[in-house]
């Protein structure tokens, strides 16, 4: 508890708040006890509505429309889970049994912020968005313009790119949807989203941070 707490950057009063987001429903089923959905819930309101609030501090010209896409760039799953994982706070995560998914990374961030916002009040919660999404929220204006998708059909013009579903799990509720992406018939990547949009993204956002495969076909 000491290490993650270190990692977060706030002591908990209620060390169980922090345990709860840290455990996945594949623990619990396993071991008893509570999880992080319902922390998960009410974090996805509080990040979305603290990420809106920063940037709105940091972008007073921009209309509403653009930092509905802009906050997308910023609280989307892939960004989020960047964090956990650069931050540290997935070797903490406890997973009964699977992968472990950047969805999951990702609920435990709003998870974790729900926790601190029932610990210690909205400032505390604040800090710790701010903090961590700094970067993200900075990068916001360039990101929300990214059109994956039609900078690989540009970049493979004249190869052969299809998207497969490749099915989708989680909970029913908020299922995940997995998506491959073949280039001239091979596998150049994998994407997970809350959608099949989101998940044909991913992957094409794969396949351009290598900036390699290309040398295979």
């Amino acid at each position: 508890m000491k290490d993650i707490q270190s990692l977060i950057g706030y002591s908990f009063k209620s060390k169980e708040l922090l345990d709860k987001a840290l455990t996945h429903t594949s623990y619990s089923h396993i071991h008893g006890g509570e999880n992080y959905q319902r922390l998960e819930f009410l974090g996805d309101s509080i990040v979305d509505f603290l990420v809106a609030e920063e940037l709105c501090k940091a972008y007073p010209q921009v209309d509403e429309g653009k930092l509905t896409k802009m906050r997308g760039a910023v609280v989307s799953a892939t960004p989020l889970a960047q964090v956990v994982k650069e931050r540290g706070y997935d070797g903490h995560i406890k997973l009964g049994f699977g992968d472990l998914s950047d969805k999951i990374r990702s609920d435990v961030f709003e998870a974790l912020c729900a926790a601190i916002y029932l610990d210690g009040g909205i400032q505390e919660a604040r800090k710790f968005v701010v903090k961590d999404l700094a970067d993200l929220i900075k990068a916001a204006e360039v990101n929300c313009k990214n059109d994956y998708k039609s900078m690989l059909y540009e970049a493979y013009a004249g190869h052969d790119i299809k998207f497969k579903d490749n099915g989708k799990k989680g909970e029913e509720h908020r299922p995940v949807f997995m998506v491959e992406l073949y280039i001239d018939g091979q596998l150049a990547a994998s994407g997970e989203g809350e959608n099949k949009k989101s998940a044909q993204k991913e992957c094409a956002r794969e396949v351009l941070k290598k900036q390699s495969f290309l040398k295979l076909i």
